[in-house]
């Protein structure tokens, strides 16, 4: 599984009403999975078994995040 802490500022935030969808690509590999609130983070399970794609070193990947007062918020970064 692939977990996404929420920060406000640098304060930790409980994701609650949250949502999104985790999108990875690695090489020609790609692989969307949901997240959801799993306590105090988001979580895509299934990364590392769907398809074989793994967030492995290089890999780039993309989180597509709604909040509950449904503003989008997109992160996208590279896997070091």
């Amino acid at each position: 599984a692939a977990m996404v802490y929420v920060e406000d500022h640098g304060k930790p935030m409980v994701p609650a009403g949250m949502s999104g969808k985790l999108t990875v690509l690695n090489g020609s590999e790609n692989l969307e999975a949901p997240l959801v609130v799993s306590g105090d983070k988001l979580e895509a399970k299934g990364v590392k078994l769907a398809k074989g794609v793994k967030l492995a070193k290089g890999a780039k990947v993309v989180a597509a995040i709604n909040t509950a007062e449904q503003k989008a918020i997109t992160v996208r970064f590279t896997v070091r």
